[in-house]
């Protein structure tokens, strides 16, 4: 068990992050902290509720005339459908500037 990674997992309402373990990812335990600063930024940006979903994932591609990395931000809400942004770099890589940039290109949901 000493190899597998360990990320974090926030539940709703006041229940506290916990861990869990990952047993599929690789060097997860970087990536934590991009990913919590970014679901910060879309929730502040967004003026989400605490009911609201943000996913965020780094995803590899392999196939041709595909960017080699993207970062797909989701928000879930309640009552509509899903809201699904993508950046062409690396989760290390977005910025503030770029969560705020989303609502001026909502309209592609490609940023």
């Amino acid at each position: 068990m000493k190899n597998q990674k360990i990320i974090y997992s926030k539940t709703r309402g006041n229940q506290k992050t916990r861990l869990m373990l990952n047993l599929f990812g690789k060097n997860q335990n970087k990536d934590v902290d991009s990913i919590l600063k970014i679901k910060n930024w879309v929730r502040k940006t967004f003026e989400l509720t605490e009911y609201e979903t943000v996913l965020v994932t780094e995803l590899q591609c392999h196939e041709e005339g595909c960017p080699p990395v993207e970062t797909v931000i989701v928000i879930l809400r309640e009552g509509t459908g899903k809201e699904q942004y993508k950046f062409h770099k690396r989760m290390d890589e977005i910025s503030f500037e770029d969560i705020e940039n989303i609502t001026q290109a909502e309209d592609s949901h490609e940023c």
